[in-house]
């Protein structure tokens, strides 16, 4: 397959996208959810409202490792690119919503394209990119997704301020049209055979692949469990406490949800001399120096200026744990393993998720309330320290993803061993 610079930048620019889709999706609906129970009327309650969101994470929590499957089957770029046809039907359908039943089962649906998209994104881009340019592109394409579930609140915030709620969803169906069209252009199968590979390889008993591996799954559901636990209710600080519009509470984030554009390309070239897992690890360190830093310091009155550095760190820690992901994935998988792998890290992420809302609803509501300010501020801080805990985990499980990738060629004595550098490793043939 051709991976030349023609081939090489359209497939990152196509998969990045879709999956800045999904991602934002994750979280868009934060900053709507007043607006949306105000329009839908009375049939919508506290429980369905939660669901709007839950519906969207069930799918994408459950579905990655049978469609990676189905992938194998049929094609990753046609079930890749029927999933992209899916997740826009559904957007639309969600924007056309006039009841909360029917908004349900449209997000359902945009989270069962999801499931499809983010997974099989990584396989396709990877093996779209050479070796030698992998460390950066992918670190790049992953903090898309990192970037995207930080700017929902602000991008809902904004659509809310000066729209409508239905444009959350509408915003997708344009672009989902034109992503449909270039995956169709500018993605190409990946080899079913290995016949573009080098010589082939096997792997030492005992080289610590499947020990690794389960380490970068353990940091994926931590990750997600930390921040979607405590952005969750963060998100809310600035209008339930402090009395900000949506808009204004998305721009006050906005050192945080900037960081990933910063970040990821410096990243990426640490990578290519360290490979993933310091860079994972540093990720899970400025996490939990964000959530520390805001459950010590926040107040209900605290000024913009104490909050920054927590912003700041917050940004800077999802940013390398997103730009590292992709890389400590593919570097702890089997060459052939790499479709199902990415379909388990997506299932695992998105549990992660869901486990970490509702573990924050739970901490939350026993240490303080909705009820006022201060209320709100205590059981805030609860889930911070959860977060800096939880983030803590993901800082002994960046330890253990394991070091280079271990390689002996065939052919070469049992005792030869070749100590490659982990994003050395070739892509997949997947």
């Amino acid at each position: 397959m051709t991976t030349g610079r023609h081939t090489v930048w359209p497939a990152c620019v196509v998969t990045g996208l879709a999956v800045f889709l999904c991602g934002l999706d994750h979280l868009v609906l934060l900053t709507a959810l007043t607006a949306i129970r105000s329009d839908l009327g009375r049939d919508v309650d506290a429980a369905a409202a939660g669901w709007f969101v839950n519906a969207y994470l069930v799918p994408v929590a459950v579905l990655p490792p049978l469609v990676t499957r189905l992938a194998a089957r049929v094609g990753q770029r046609r079930v890749f690119t029927a999933a992209l046809v899916v997740f826009t039907a559904g957007s639309a359908a969600a924007a056309c919503s006039a009841t909360a039943g029917w908004l349900t089962m449209a997000r359902v649906v945009q989270g069962t394209g999801a499931a499809a998209i983010t997974p099989l994104s990584l396989t396709l881009v990877a093996a779209a990119v050479p070796v030698h340019r992998r460390p950066v592109l992918l670190g790049l394409w992953g903090a898309l997704g990192g970037l995207a579930v930080a700017v929902g609140p602000l991008v809902g915030g904004a659509v809310v301020q000066w729209g409508g709620w239905q444009y959350v969803f509408w915003i997708n169906v344009p672009l989902g049209c034109l992503l449909v069209a270039a995956a169709r252009m500018f993605l190409r199968e990946p080899p079913s055979t290995p016949a573009a590979a080098p010589p082939p390889t096997r792997f030492r008993p005992g080289s610590g692949l499947t020990r690794g591996l389960l380490a970068v799954h353990a940091c994926g559901f931590l990750m997600h469990a930390g921040v979607f636990g405590t952005v969750f209710w963060l998100a809310q600080f600035p209008q339930v406490v402090q009395g900000h519009s949506p808009w204004e509470a998305g721009l006050r984030i906005l050192p945080w949800t900037a960081m990933p554009l910063v970040v990821a390309p410096l990243a990426g070239l640490v990578m290519g001399r360290t490979g993933g897992r310091p860079v994972l690890a540093a990720g899970f360190l400025f996490t939990a120096v964000s959530s520390g830093w805001f459950a010590v310091l926040l107040t209900p009155h605290s000024s913009y200026a104490v909050q920054l550095p927590g912003l700041l760190a917050g940004g800077v820690g999802m940013a390398l744990f997103f730009a590292a992901a992709p890389e400590a994935l593919l570097a702890n998988t089997p060459d052939r393993g790499a479709p199902a792998a990415s379909g388990v890290n997506s299932c695992v992420r998105e549990i992660g998720a869901l486990a970490g809302v509702g573990a924050s609803t739970v901490l939350f509501t026993q240490a303080g309330s909705t009820a006022g300010p201060s209320m709100f501020t205590h059981g805030l801080a609860a889930v911070l320290w959860a977060g800096a805990a939880t983030a803590g985990l993901g800082l002994l499980a960046a330890a253990a993803t394991g070091p280079a990738r271990i390689r002996v060629p065939v052919g070469k004595p049992d005792g030869v061993v070749a100590s490659e550098p982990a994003v050395t490793a070739q892509p997949a043939p997947l």
